[in-house]
């Protein structure tokens, strides 16, 4: 039996379209993501709490915007409309918001390119269920992260990664100042290094995600591990289920997992 088959109770996967939850059940997937709308960004699609609601299965809610206090008093209302069997979130004043409410489920803490290190992970474990470690790090550092941790955490192992999120509509504010066709999702080229990146804007801010897929699979074999998340955003079903079944996928890398990121400069 394969890595992936022994894990896939711990597969973490996010939804793109409702009719996608029969094809990955299948397959043996039984834990789902559905970004919540009006409150998530970067992802393919998101559902309002009444559709998130209607799903009977496992399902975690994701709350991936930075707020504002207007955001925050409009969530507020929301949340305990919301059937769900846990929350990753991204805004670390949901916490307390979480608190204040009394809302059940796991809280899982997802702030991207945060927690790369142990000592930091674990201050944050005295607060939410779980955290997810940033994959911008190599394997031997993701392993030591894992060992070294209090309780099980989350790691991403397949999908585009978020290079930055910001709240400014850059591609519509780009085009209009260049007299140009409005377009809301296009791939662009950094001048100085040729790197691509996949460019998403909506009405709650513009997202750059990688232009290839990061591929963790050599990731499984790391213990304490609650959940391996999936982000099928932008990816066809039939490549997800390659990768669950452990096949090989095109365009892709394994990210940093051999390279250590050098952020500092001299």
């Amino acid at each position: 039996m394969s890595v992936q088959e022994k894990k896939k109770t711990k597969f973490l996967v996010t939804i793109n379209n409702i009719k996608d939850l029969e094809i990955y059940k299948k397959v043996g997937i039984s834990t789902f993501v559905f970004a919540l709308k009006d409150y998530s960004i970067g992802y393919e699609n998101t559902f309002s709490y009444e559709e998130i609601n209607n799903i009977n299965d496992k399902k975690y809610v994701l709350i991936n915007q930075v707020l504002d206090n207007k955001k925050i008093d409009n969530l507020k209302e929301l949340l305990p409309k919301i059937n769900a069997d846990g929350f990753i979130f991204e805004d670390i004043g949901l916490i307390n918001v979480f608190k204040e409410l009394n809302i059940n489920g796991n809280k899982i803490l997802f702030m991207n390119h945060f927690n790369c290190n142990y000592e930091s992970v674990n201050i944050w474990l005295n607060y939410v269920d779980s955290v997810f470690i940033s994959n911008e790090l190599t394997y031997d550092e993701l392993k030591d992260i894992t060992m070294k941790s209090n309780k099980e955490v989350v790691l991403h192992v397949f999908g585009y990664n978020q290079i930055m999120y910001s709240k400014r509509k850059l591609l519509s504010n780009y085009y209009k100042y260049n007299n140009l066709d409005i377009k809301l999702k296009n791939t662009i080229k950094d001048k100085a290094s040729d790197i691509k990146f996949n460019v998403i804007e909506d009405d709650n801010g513009t997202v750059f995600l990688s232009n290839k897929i990061f591929n963790g699979s050599r990731l499984l074999d790391l213990d304490n591990v609650l959940y391996y998340y999936i982000n099928t955003s932008f990816i066809n079903t039939d490549d997800v289920i390659s990768f669950i079944n452990g096949n090989d996928i095109d365009n892709t890398d394994n990210g940093f997992l051999d390279t250590k990121t050098i952020y500092k400069l001299k």
